[in-house]
This record gives C-alpha cells, structure tokens and sequence, in this order.
C-alpha cells in the first residue's frame, strides 16, 4: 500500500465502488490491498480512507477476468 498523497480526482475509487463491480463486500477488497494483490492508498483527509486508483482497479479486473475458450 502506497504512502504517497494521492490527489483524489475521479480517477480514485472508494472500496465499495470497486466490491460493487465485482459483487463482493467491501472488505474483500481491502483483503487483497492488505496481501499486495490490489495497490491501494490512504487518504488521510478522509480519516484514513483506503482508495484505489481506476487504472491499478482495471489491470486487476483483467487478472481475474476469465476468458473464454477457443471453439475447437
């Protein structure tokens, strides 16, 4: 988990925002921040808030994302 500012534009997303696209508690996602699967950052002016960053959020969604078998 990045120690930096971020400068929270659109392009950050809360933890709920992200669970809700793929149908999972909030704390699943902050789950795989913990054990370094998803990048994530606090933001300290919301308490400390965890965010992910839309980009890092899209590469994970490929990881998981299941392709479809080629017809044989």
């Amino acid at each position: 988990m990045s120690t930096s500012r971020p400068v929270l534009t659109p392009d950050w997303m809360r933890l709920a925002e992200a669970a809700a696209q793929i149908g999972c508690h909030r704390d699943t996602v902050r789950n795989r921040i913990a054990a370094g699967t998803i990048k994530g950052v606090r933001v300290l002016r919301f308490g400390g808030a965890l965010r992910v960053h839309r980009e890092d959020w899209a590469r994970y969604m490929d990881s998981i994302t299941v392709q479809p078998a080629e017809a044989s």
